[in-house]
């Protein structure tokens, strides 16, 4: 007697040949499908290609010269372009190490951390006075026989000469040329109604750049000052000026002073009211 087993519907069906009639013997136990295990590294190959950026663009292309090549009749290149757009994939899905996206962190519990923290005992600090600790040690040293000397910091070399720059010219005027760089129309009397009033001075300046400052006085009290930086040169020229207020009549005075305040040259002058005779 022969038995063959056969699957009909999910159930085992058990035929026993050998008899006639046929007997068929229907089994009650179903047929489960066993369902298809893809390894990890083939998974993670598929990921990879799906992750990759350039993967939608490269099939979108080769999609696109597909049916380029039908619609111009050039089928013999499909081919050749699938083969390439095969090894874009194999290149891909082999090549490709997925990582995961959000890696996930390790909870920790801060409350029961911080609990576990060892609470060490604050130690007293001990305050050395500076003297005392220099004195140890230069008795340390005098005990070994060597020679203590003081430190002395380097001295920065002072430049004791006297400086270079001095004034050519200094005149008080009521106007600038400001092409030919000369003075216009200079006095030493003014009216209270006189818009500006200039100082013009030419200095010589042989060796380094200088820093000079123009003081204006007013009945012996400082009015304004301006600093200005003199570059070298045998005549370096320069020039402030004042805007008298109405109260501005009485005696004045302007001095150029250099960097230590020395005075270089000095000129009076007067502004006098309108109406004067």
């Amino acid at each position: 007697m022969n038995l063959n087993v056969y699957q009909l519907n999910g159930r085992h069906i058990d035929i026993v040949s050998g008899f006639k009639p046929m007997m068929v013997i229907y089994s009650t136990t179903p047929v489960v499908n066993e369902p298809i295990i893809m390894t990890k590294p083939f998974l993670n190959m598929i990921q990879g290609l799906y992750l990759d950026p350039s993967f939608f663009p490269v099939t979108i292309v080769f999609v696109v010269l597909v049916l380029f090549s039908f619609w111009q009749k050039l089928a013999r290149y499909v081919p050749h372009l699938t083969v390439v757009y095969l090894a874009f994939l194999l290149f891909t899905a082999t090549s490709y190490r997925v990582t995961p996206a959000f890696p996930k962190e390790e909870k920790i519990n801060i409350i029961e951390e911080s609990m576990k923290l060892e609470v060490k005992t604050a130690r007293p600090i001990t305050v050395k006075d500076d003297n005392a600790v220099q004195n140890a040690d230069e008795n340390s040293l005098a005990s070994s026989g060597l020679e203590v000397k003081q430190f002395v910091p380097p001295q920065e070399p002072q430049d004791n000469k006297p400086k270079a720059i001095s004034v050519q010219r200094l005149v008080v005027c009521e106007n600038i040329n400001l092409k030919q760089r000369k003075p216009i129309l200079i006095r030493d009397v003014f009216i209270d109604t006189t818009s500006k009033i200039y100082c013009f001075v030419g200095l010589r300046n042989p060796e380094r750049s200088e820093n000079i400052t123009h003081v204006w006085k007013f009945n012996g009290e400082p009015y304004a000052k301006v600093h200005m930086n003199i570059s070298v040169s045998d005549y370096f020229r320069c020039w402030s000026y004042i805007t008298p207020r109405e109260d501005a009549v009485g005696q004045w005075s302007i001095a150029v002073l250099d960097d230590e305040s020395n005075v270089l040259k000095e000129a009076d002058f007067t502004i006098v009211p309108i109406n004067a005779p």
